[in-house]
């Protein structure tokens, strides 16, 4: 068997790091990283922007750190962790939205608001998602699932109302319910999710762009979901009245739909999110800076971030500076714009970028 496929402990993986020119800056740690996280999911899966192949050996190139890929890895795990509260966040508005709707026009007994004759019955290239295997397995679920509040409501009501039937299906499922409304409801959750955006002009366009950004948004949930590599995703589905530079970036396309909702909370996690994550990344490696507004296809502007204190009206470079534990993370920029003044304790480190 060849040995790269054998266990090997944290030491050797090191070994074998070192044998492949990677230089490690401190040792303690990128083990304590490897036995956390594993060989596989911060080597195997950022190490390519840093390796050069050759004649099937793979040597990493001058001046590369184990913490470097470290780092990479860091960054992405945040912003995959940002995405998932982002997508739960939205999954919860959806459903409340949509819920509304179809209590609205079609009452709150699942056997009625359920009825096929209320959904349009689109051709599908695969059958588990027709119109008649949605229902079907929602209707399952309202009549017999042992989940609660399902099983409390079917008990004391003998139905189930949408708000609760939508809260137990999975994101797919609500995507692909979504996908059948008919014309009517169709426009009533784009004119909710949207709002003044929608014009009788434009309101045809933007059911178009709510079906891409579902399945974008079903897309990265399941992603994120199974622990895949975020910064560099390049979707499957598009999002068709996105006009960036970047066609394949993933995540620009993300904020992008994101920023279109009148729910605005989603939109602005992930966006501060990914800021923060980049611009901590590009501190320490601004050699990486191009190579990432390429991959992300976001355009990085490298700040330095300070924790700023209301009540002192003072700014610090260590969070909990002086024994303060309500300290807010701010740019540097905004604290001075507020007026607030450094420490003079910590804030000698503070370097200004060009």
């Amino acid at each position: 068997m060849d040995e790269s496929y054998q266990y090997t402990t944290a030491e050797q993986q090191l070994q074998k790091l070192k044998r492949q020119k990677l230089a490690i800056i401190d040792e303690d740690l990128a083990k304590s990283a490897l036995r956390t996280y594993g060989y596989y999911n911060i080597i195997n899966g950022y190490r390519d922007p840093y390796i050069t192949r050759s004649y099937g050996e793979k040597l990493y190139n001058a001046g590369v750190t184990f913490e470097q890929i470290f780092a990479l890895f860091s960054l992405d795990h945040n912003i995959r962790n940002a995405v998932m509260l982002s997508m739960i966040d939205f999954e919860e508005h959806l459903r409340a939205v949509v819920s509304n709707i179809i209590g609205k026009d079609f009452g709150i007994d699942h056997k009625k608001y359920l009825n096929k004759n209320n959904y349009r019955d689109k051709p599908v290239n695969d059958s588990y998602f027709s119109r008649n295997k949605i229902l079907g397995t929602l209707y399952e679920l309202a009549e017999k699932s042992k989940k609660e509040p399902l099983q409390y409501y079917r008990n004391k009501y003998k139905t189930i109302p949408p708000w609760i039937l939508l809260k137990g299906t999975y994101f797919g499922t609500l995507v692909n319910y979504i996908r059948l409304f008919k014309k009517p409801q169709r426009e009533q959750l784009v004119k909710a999710l949207y709002m003044d955006r929608i014009t009788t002009e434009n309101i045809d366009s933007y059911k178009d762009f709510l079906s891409d950004t579902l399945f974008l948004c079903l897309e990265y949930r399941n992603l994120t979901a199974h622990g895949g590599r975020v910064y560099n995703h390049i979707p499957k589905k598009n999002i068709r009245m996105f006009k960036g530079n970047n066609k394949n970036g993933g995540i620009v396309q993300l904020l992008f739909a994101l920023d279109h909702f009148q729910y605005h909370q989603p939109f602005e996690r992930l966006n501060n999110a990914i800021n923060k994550s980049l611009n901590s990344y590009c501190h320490l490696y601004p050699n990486d800076i191009t190579r990432l507004e390429q991959a992300i296809g976001i355009r990085i502007t490298v700040e330095n971030y300070v924790w700023a204190n209301h009540d002192t009206q003072k700014y610090h470079t260590t969070q909990h500076c002086s024994g303060c534990n309500h300290n807010e993370h701010i740019t540097l920029k905004h604290a001075r714009e507020m007026g607030y003044s450094p420490c003079k304790k910590c804030c000698n480190n503070i370097i200004p970028i060009v």
